[in-house]
């Protein structure tokens, strides 16, 4: 085997357990798999130690925001199963009745879901605008990409 042919064996193998080490490292890190449970099948997981990012509705009626301005109770439910969260931080603007949400955190021992990550969107405010923008002819705004 010629000098040439050894270094780029060389380099592709190391190449290539650089990139399944980078693999390996993203896909067991927390975080590192976006993934979220319902929150049915949260409220039905044996073990509901550590983080979880959770999937919902919030409940019509359930937001209680506190005097501080950055912390919120809500419930979140998907229909079988409700979830009470609390959070401190950033309200999005999102943020209303009926939103679906999802919330990132980890259950107390007094049941109450301790939420550090809340992503909230309104999917009636943009069909709206979205039915909108088709009646005067202009198409939908994923169609321009």
């Amino acid at each position: 085997m010629d000098r040439r042919r050894l270094k780029f064996l060389l380099l592709g193998s190391g190449l290539s357990s650089s990139m399944a080490f980078l693999l390996f490292v993203a896909l067991n890190q927390p975080g590192g798999v976006v993934y979220y449970l319902t929150v049915t099948e949260f409220m039905e997981h044996a073990d509901r130690a550590g983080n979880y990012r959770v999937n919902g509705t919030v409940a019509v009626g359930s937001i209680e925001r506190l005097p501080t301005g950055t912390d919120v109770r809500f419930v979140v439910t998907d229909g079988g199963h409700e979830l009470v969260v609390r959070y401190h931080g950033i309200i999005p603007d999102t943020f209303v009745d009926d939103a679906a949400v999802v919330v990132e955190g980890r259950l107390q021992e007094d049941g109450t879901f301790l939420a550090h990550n809340l992503l909230a969107k309104c999917p009636s405010k943009y069909e709206a605008a979205e039915e909108e923008r088709e009646q005067r002819g202009g198409g939908s705004a994923a169609s321009g990409v």
